[in-house]
């Protein structure tokens, strides 16, 4: 009777130690080898159950350890994939503001008078941006781009917000467009957006102010530069070539917007720019059907030389601009209510910038436009510009100008120191005039 107890001692023991080893998340221990050899020696067990046990614990142990690697190789692989993502895509919004207080004379067309008080967008137009990129690989990038105009004064979103105070057209009135860019050959962008006189308006103004005094309002009086197709459009195809020595090729086309008809309303340029060291030109050539109503004919004709030179502190640049009015109606003319011109002139100018410091510079230019399709020449514009930027952060410019243009007494049409822009939201002054202006603006601009 003992013996047999106690045998069923040792069954109950070696049950629960086998229990033991076949639950175990780990490896047997010395502790259960040590008791499952005890066991073996009283006879309850054999060496060949021993054996299929451990066997059976340590296989269970690998398929676990193998599960738990594969699982933890899926969660770093997905962690990479999604680090590489990040890396690949570059999400940015930008833009910048500004706004001052601003005094000139002779504003608007009906009764012309002084006005003063806050001015909106007085050195380059506000803007705000979201732009995503994705780089593709080493070689090559895609990105889109979207860009609105929007008012300082009245919180106003979209096309001629900031001259207006009020949206009147497209919320992303500057740019709505895709590109694709590749460092071997070059860069296609399509939809809407600037095209290369926007780049060479820029680039080649020693005022670097597009709004007041600058060569903006010129280039819209003289139907250069203007948001009617000129220098931005709609439905545009244009090709940026890399670089080759200094020098690369820009052309384009739009497409206009009359539906059934692509000669209508399109435009099409072909230019170019080159800089070598502290030399830099460029020219374009447009050929444009532009006008709030379909154009059949090419009705602004232009062609747009501009260099400059940097030594030490003093950049100096010229250009002149060739404007032509092709049609055989000569239906083109300058507007007697708005700068918006579509006519035939010759506009020359030149200036310098001298950097005091680092931080400061000052700046002087000199505007001349000829007016070709009167014969007295009526409609000429002298305009002097100068200002004072004080840049304390790359982000940040303090700014002063001073203005003063000069017209004939028989002027018909009407011309402005600022870019298309109305004081207030009720148009009881406006910026056009067309008589002499002169001016003084005062603000600040953030990029950003």
């Amino acid at each position: 009777m003992k013996k047999f107890l106690r045998c069923r001692s040792w069954m109950a023991i070696a049950t629960t130690a086998l229990f033991a080893v076949c639950s175990t998340p780990v490896r047997a221990g010395d502790d259960v080898k040590v008791l499952l050899e005890i066991l073996l020696e009283k006879g309850v067990i054999t060496q060949q159950e021993i054996d299929a046990k451990l066997y059976k614990v340590a296989e269970n142990d690998e398929i676990k350890a193998f599960n738990q690697s594969q699982e933890l190789r899926k969660l770093s692989k997905e962690e990479a994939q999604r680090t590489e993502k990040e890396k690949t895509i570059k999400t940015e919004i930008y833009g910048q503001a500004s706004a001052g207080y601003y005094s000139a004379s002779n504003m608007g067309v009906a009764s012309p008078k002084d006005a003063a008080g806050m001015s909106d967008q007085p050195k380059g137009n506000n803007r705000i941006g979201l732009r995503v990129t994705r780089q593709m690989s080493e070689e090559v990038s895609a990105a889109v781009t979207l860009e609105s105009n929007f008012s300082t004064r009245t919180g106003a979103l979209g096309k001629d917000a900031g001259g207006f105070g009020v949206s009147s057209g497209p919320i992303f009135d500057r740019e709505a467009n895709f590109r694709i860019a590749s460092k071997t050959f070059g860069t296609l962008v399509i939809g809407r957006g600037p095209n290369l006189q926007t780049d060479l308006s820029s680039a080649f103004d020693a005022r670097q102010n597009w709004n007041f005094g600058g060569l903006k309002p010129i280039g819209r009086y003289a139907g250069f530069h203007s948001a009617s197709g000129i220098n931005r459009a709609d439905k545009m195809f244009r090709y940026i070539s890399p670089v080759v020595r200094g020098f690369n090729l820009d052309g384009g086309v739009s497409f206009g917007g009359v539906q059934d008809d692509e000669e209508k309303g399109s435009s099409a340029y072909l230019g170019g720019r080159y800089k070598n060291e502290g030399f830099e030109a460029g020219y374009n050539h447009i050929e444009a059907r532009v006008g709030s109503a379909p154009v059949a004919d090419v009705n602004n004709r232009v062609d747009f030389f501009a260099a400059k030179y940097k030594f030490a502190q003093v950049t100096v640049n010229a250009g002149y601009v060739i404007t032509r009015n092709p049609t055989a109606a000569n239906t083109g003319s300058y507007s007697t209510t708005k700068a918006d011109g579509k006519s035939d002139a010759n506009t020359f100018f030149t200036g310098v910038v001298y950097r005091i410091t680092p931080s400061i510079a000052a700046n002087g230019a000199w505007y001349q436009v000829k007016d070709k399709q009167s014969a007295a020449g009526i409609n000429d514009v002298s305009m002097f510009a100068t200002g004072l930027t004080w840049s304390p952060y790359k982000e940040w410019d303090f700014f002063v100008d001073y203005v003063a243009s000069q017209r004939k007494n028989e002027a018909t049409a009407a011309f402005t120191i600022f870019d298309k822009w109305i004081p207030d939201t009720s148009a009881a002054v406006q910026s056009e005039s067309k008589k002499s202006q002169s001016g003084l603006s005062i603000g600040a601009q953030y990029k950003f």
